[in-house]
């Protein structure tokens, strides 16, 4: 596990947060986080696959590619998504899970990247929380488990999840 802040320089930060954050950037509702039930109204978060199954499948790939992937070291790219979890009152902490776990069985590399600062997190198999900073990178094993949480201090929590090897 590492963090590092101010990832990006803020040019490139800023490119991505204009874009997740606009009111046109096409998110889709997902009912149900990290396996969460589904008939638990609370659990839903909104996403956006920039890059699923081996090819990108978003018109705004190309960004992320000349932002955010091409400072990390990738040999071949599993996913990309971007993550929207709509603010409570209350911090609602989504299900522990494992990042595809039946599916690759080679290891994995991980790195969830904060667009937005809130008080929201993602909590590591260890117990350690890491907050959600604008610009922050946390590198991860996603094969070990780990929860996200919403936020109560912002209008959403903003993210991107990258899988690779």
């Amino acid at each position: 596990m590492k963090v590092i802040d101010n990832f990006l320089p803020l040019e490139d930060f800023k490119k991505i947060e204009k874009l997740m954050t606009s009111d046109s950037f096409p998110y889709y509702f997902c009912n149900g986080v990290a396996k969460d039930v589904e008939e638990d109204i609370k659990m839903f978060y909104f996403t956006h696959f920039f890059y699923v199954k081996n090819a990108p499948t978003s018109d705004y790939y190309n960004l992320l590619v000349e932002t955010l992937l091409s400072k990390l070291n990738i040999f071949a790219l599993i996913r990309v998504k971007g993550n929207c979890y709509t603010r409570s009152d209350k911090k609602i902490k989504h299900n522990v899970h494992v990042d595809f776990p039946e599916k690759i069985k080679f290891k994995t590399k991980g790195l969830i990247y904060s667009i937005n600062t809130c008080n929201g997190s993602t909590i590591l198999d260890n117990g350690r929380e890491i907050k959600s900073v604008a610009n922050r990178a946390l590198f991860f094993d996603p094969m070990k488990p780990h929860c996200s949480t919403n936020c109560t201090d912002q209008k959403a929590r903003f993210n991107i999840n990258v899988n690779y090897i």
